[in-house]
């Protein structure tokens, strides 16, 4: 083989004609100079800077699409933020108004067996005063029957009539004292009712079984059918059931997911005559089971979905946008390196 090809020097300019049918201008007016490959650039230039700019757009107006469903969220996010402390100091204030309650209900039951304590304190008194006019009368009674029996050995002041001087003297004082001690008794029963229908107008508690002030868990303002009280504690109580204290919070995530989609197909309908609506949003308690908040809740959802739908479509138009720039960059760069107005200078 190697004798049979021979080696023969390559003659001078042997690829002239080739590089001229290769980059052979297409330009009249600049017969001189040209190259293919910067029109071949050029002519791809042309085609990366529209798509370039249909990236660049795209993902600028995916971006402020992003930008604002997510501005949105965080709203929303604040307000729920902002439900969920008012459920926080609604729970306190829940807190207090039921201690109270429970303070209350304890009076209410202490001054009860204040007044009967009080009573039976009455009933004994009044026993002892009774008595005490019982001795008034034998005193009485006697002291007539010496005066009528005119003995000489009874000398006034003297013997058994000193001691019944004495005697009647300690009566007296006795008797004397027994109008203050009513009244005070008296006062102290009136009192005594005073403070326990103040506090409440229920009915004292006939047996120790209906309440039991040292019993856990104590639920002071229950509701009871047909009765109506009035007092301290029926105010607290009404701010108490106003608050809804007693009401748990029942708010799942599925129930958020289900007002969400009652938001997105639209199906939620506000069915009341526009001259009679109350204001809205309505706000009731608990907070945690307003509809409102489960309806903003729904919101966020909605927009977390979103967001989690738009990001990888803007992550990839970002990654079209920087690629086209890339493209554009290197062409720029090559294009200024074969330019043939600088190359023919």
């Amino acid at each position: 083989m190697l004798t049979k090809h021979n080696y023969v020097d390559i003659a001078t300019g042997w690829d002239q004609e080739t590089i001229l049918d290769c980059c052979k201008s297409n330009n009249p007016e600049d017969p001189c100079c040209s190259d293919c490959c910067y029109d071949s650039w050029q002519d791809e230039l042309n085609k990366v800077n529209p798509a370039y700019n249909h990236a660049v757009e795209c993902a600028t107006q995916l971006q402020n699409k992003v930008d604002f469903i997510t501005a949105r969220r965080d709203k929303y996010k604040s307000w729920v933020d902002e439900l969920d402390k008012a459920e926080t100091l609604a729970r306190d204030i829940c807190h207090q108004l039921k201690l109270i309650a429970v303070q209350s209900e304890k009076i209410w039951y202490n001054s009860c067996k204040a007044v009967e304590a009080i009573e039976i304190l009455f009933c004994m008194i009044r026993d002892i005063f009774m008595q005490i006019d019982k001795l008034k009368t034998i005193y009485d009674s006697l002291q007539n029957c010496i005066s009528r029996n005119n003995d000489p050995c009874l000398v006034k002041g003297q013997g058994i009539l000193k001691y019944l001087d004495d005697y009647k003297i300690k009566l007296d004082a006795t008797i004397k004292t027994r109008d203050d001690v009513v009244k005070n008794i008296i006062d102290a029963i009136r009192i005594g009712n005073l403070i326990r229908n103040n506090i409440s107008t229920k009915d004292c508690p006939c047996d120790d079984t209906t309440y039991d002030p040292c019993a856990d868990n104590q639920t002071p303002c229950a509701t009871v059918e047909g009765a109506v009280y009035y007092g301290f504690k029926t105010i607290i109580c009404e701010w108490y059931n106003a608050f809804a204290c007693d009401v748990d919070c029942t708010t799942t995530s599925t129930q958020t997911q289900n007002q969400s989609q009652q938001t997105q197909s639209g199906s939620s309908q506000d069915n009341c005559d526009d001259e009679k609506c109350e204001l809205k949003p309505t706000f009731d308690f608990p907070i945690c089971n307003n509809s409102f908040k489960i309806k903003v809740q729904g919101w966020v959802q909605k927009d977390d979905d979103k967001l989690k739908e738009l990001m990888p479509k803007l992550n990839k138009l970002k990654m079209k946008r920087e690629a086209l720039l890339a493209c554009k960059t290197s062409l720029v760069s090559a294009i200024k390196a074969v330019d043939p107005v600088a190359r023919c200078k």
